[in-house]
């Protein structure tokens, strides 16, 4: 069996190659701690930079993000209808934290009682301030010395004789 490493020039051109591979990497590793601080300081810069540029879109962003996000009320619905889609046994094992709150039904139904008192009390105060004149007995007619005349008589050229209900 011949072994790959007896040949000494094989074995030799081998550690030669492996001598200037390191010599390069040794070299690579000078030059990039030699320009390290240059790139350093140039990151900083970009970084100053970037960093206004970011400050000075972000409320714009900020903007659009926002204009396309449902606003709380529009979320509530949605997980109150959501919850509502739920079979009963779901909704049971779902943890009180998720479940709709049932106060703010309670305020809503609130709202509405106060809403209707409040005009119901409108329309009575405005009904007091267009206050009717006061009750007067209708005067009596004349007593006729004739009689009335006798109405005219209505047109019967229809076929139509039944009774009009």
């Amino acid at each position: 069996m011949t072994r790959p490493f007896k040949n000494k020039t094989l074995r030799d051109k081998l550690e030669a190659q492996l001598s200037e591979l390191a010599e390069q990497t040794d070299d690579l590793r000078k030059q990039v701690a030699d320009r390290a601080p240059a790139v350093r300081d140039q990151i900083v810069e970009q970084t100053g930079e970037l960093r206004k540029q970011v400050a000075d879109r972000a409320p714009a962003v900020r903007d659009q993000i926002v204009s396309h996000l449902p606003d709380r009320d529009q979320l509530l619905d949605l997980r109150d209808d959501l919850f509502d889609r739920l079979p009963e046994n779901v909704q049971d094992r779902l943890p009180e934290k998720v479940k709709p709150q049932r106060k703010r039904l309670r305020r809503v139904a609130a709202v509405g009682i106060l809403t209707g008192a409040g005009a119901a009390a409108f329309a009575i105060l405005k009904r007091k301030g267009d206050a009717p004149a006061p009750y007067v007995a209708p005067v009596p007619p004349p007593a006729a010395t004739t009689p009335p005349p006798a109405p005219a008589p209505t047109d019967v050229t229809g076929t139509d004789t039944a009774p009009k209900i």
